[in-house]
């Protein structure tokens, strides 16, 4: 047989029922006689032993040979004592980690032998290149990062992108070169470069590495194939149309045509987009027993409720949503709950974005606590905390290396979380919101799009440049006359008939000059914690766009979420209003405008 041909159905098959396991065994957590949910176990873990004898993986088939055992024995019992469901999750977990050592292409490991030798080796290297400017050095980055994992680098390739030029750059980087080997690359990027090595560690420890198996996957239905097969039929007959039209020089057929193809390509977008989704329920499985856990570690008694788990997102978002929603419930456990409450995660969609809070019933945030925590910590003035807004709060508590935590525990402390977690709701082109009153408790809000793919935009032209903004963060379009702007701080104000609404140049946050203060549309956008407008020199229009991910160095730049190009074969960037907010006041508190 070959194995590679059926490999990642084997992978994709394993998951389903591991992710069925997870959700059966919270149930039985709940009610331990639910005969239903012991024979689903029992299924499940019979067709992955299965599975995994059929393809050679004889110690994961052992595995679960034995996790079948046990079931059988406690379904002829009728009965699962509380330990039994602790067992029967650390069996998962195990056949969790033995399928993942099958994704990285690692051999099967005995129970007494969790090291998997590696073939690789950590190289640290020391490299000069002198009087080189910005984008050689991150060009030289991109260059090793192709030749293995980058694992410490000193300075950071972000601190680099910022101005800061290394005379030595000193980094780590797992890989199966000789030293000279990564020198020979190096010198296509500057011939005169000096790059000195020691492998440091002999063999690597285990890392993950992947082979070209188990890459991300969805489950399309046959219906979908067959209605993409369709849609194909379609096309080409639209196609057909159009090109005996144009020989014949029929305008009326043309134009016909050309309405077909929008139908049909609109259809197609919608079908492709719904083979995407996946419901929010497949990161949320997992968390019942997160919770469950810290519990046991705390001591405290905490509910999880799920509410909207059946709204669909793009499978990308949702790889994504992973680890900053097990962050956010470790959060509240730890920090927003004393003794007993409850932990709230909901979802709605609303048109084409889906908001999804993470509530807790504790005390809320103490703003006294926090003030005299960030006096501290040097992140702001004395008192200054304590009037903050809850945008602003929230701006604080995502500071890299901020805390509340008197000490490190093994749930928190670290100060890295909501940094990482802001960062990457912002790489996703979302949003990330705070709600807080005294005891009332904490809702952490994602504001989210359903698909990074294929998204609407709005096409504008600023310091002679056009650029897209998404269309879900626009709440409307209006025109100030310059007599309703305001000078404040370096930037505008409009005077508005039932608020003040500050004003930026757009032109002036991507650094282009300006043509005029006083003439062009200004486009309301709804940011962190508020609204801001964006006064731009004209708008082109609004279409849908396929968007494409930026690659390094260009996903570093602050401000930028992707790129697109337009019919008339222009490359478009797509800009994240939030962000490339935030950067241009940090730039403009440190003296260096834009």
């Amino acid at each position: 047989m070959n194995q590679h041909q059926y490999l990642q159905i084997f992978l994709d098959e394993s998951r389903e029922h591991l992710l069925g396991m997870q959700h059966w065994l919270e149930v039985l957590a709940e009610q331990p006689q639910n005969r239903q949910g012991l024979d689903a176990l029992f299924r499940s873990v019979h067709s992955i032993k299965g599975m995994a004898a059929s393809m050679g993986f004889r110690r994961l088939a052992a595995m679960a040979h034995a996790m079948e055992d046990g079931l059988d024995r406690l379904r002829r019992s009728g009965r699962l004592p509380a330990e039994a469901v602790t067992q029967l999750q650390q069996g998962v977990d195990d056949l969790e980690q033995r399928l993942a050592d099958v994704v990285a292409g690692r051999p099967e490991r005995d129970d007494t032998d969790q090291v998997v030798p590696s073939q690789e080796c950590l190289q640290h290297l020391c490299i000069r290149m002198p009087e080189a400017a910005v984008s050689r050095w991150l060009l030289l980055i991109n260059e090793l990062m192709r030749l293995g994992t980058l694992q410490n680098c000193r300075p950071e390739p972000d601190t680099i992108a910022e101005g800061t030029l290394p005379e030595v750059l000193e980094l780590d980087l797992l890989c199966s070169c000789t030293v000279e080997e990564i020198a020979q690359r190096c010198r296509q990027v500057s011939p005169g470069i000096d790059v000195q090595g020691i492998c440091a560690s002999g063999p690597a420890p285990d890392m993950p590495v992947h082979h070209g198996v188990g890459q991300a996957t969805v489950r399309v239905s046959t219906r979908l194939l067959d209605r993409f097969v369709g849609l194909t039929g379609e096309l080409l007959t639209a196609r057909h149309r159009l090109q005996e039209s144009l020989q014949k020089g029929q305008a009326q057929e043309i134009e016909d045509s050309a309405l077909l193809l929008d139908r049909l390509l609109a259809d197609l977008r919608h079908q492709v987009l719904d083979a995407r989704m996946v419901p929010l329920e497949a990161v949320t499985a997992t968390l019942p027993r997160l919770v469950r856990e810290l519990c046991r570690k705390t001591g405290k008694d905490i509910q999880l409720k799920l509410d909207g788990t059946e709204v669909h997102l793009d499978r990308a978002i949702l790889e994504a949503l992973s680890d900053p929603l097990q962050h956010m419930v470790r959060n509240a456990v730890d920090h927003g709950i004393e003794d007993r409450g409850t932990i709230t995660i909901s979802a709605q969609r609303d048109r084409d974005r889906v908001t999804l809070d993470v509530r807790d019933d504790g005390r809320g945030l103490d703003r006294e606590r926090l003030a005299a925590r960030a006096r501290d910590m040097g992140f702001c003035e004395a008192g200054q905390a304590a009037g903050m807004s809850d945008a602003a709060l929230l701006q604080l508590i995502c500071q890299p290396g901020f805390t509340t935590a008197s000490r490190l525990t093994e749930i928190s402390g670290r100060g890295i979380g909501m940094d990482v977690v802001r960062h990457t709701i912002d790489k996703l082109g979302g949003s990330l919101q705070l709600v807080s009153e005294p005891d009332q408790g904490v809702c952490f809000r994602f504001i989210l799009p359903l698909t990074v793919s294929i998204v609407p935009v709005l096409l504008v032209e600023a310091g002679g440049q056009t650029v897209a903004l998404p269309v879900m963060w626009i709440e409307q379009t209006l025109d100030i006359p310059a007599r309703q702007l305001v000078a404040a701080g370096g930037d505008h104000v409009a005077e508005l008939e039932d608020r003040r609404l500050p004003v930026y140049f757009l032109s002036n946050l991507l650094g282009r000059p300006t043509a005029g203060q006083g003439t062009g549309s200004s486009i309301v956008c709804e940011l962190r914690g508020g609204e801001a407008g964006l006064v731009v020199d004209a708008v082109a229009g609004q279409q849908d766009v396929f968007v494409k991910p930026l690659s390094f160095p260009l996903n570093h730049i602050q401000g930028l979420s992707g790129a697109t190009i337009l019919g008339d074969g222009r490359i478009i960037f797509l800009l994240d209003p939030c962000a490339l907010l935030l950067s241009y006041r940090s730039q403009a508190t440190k003296g260096d405008m834009l």
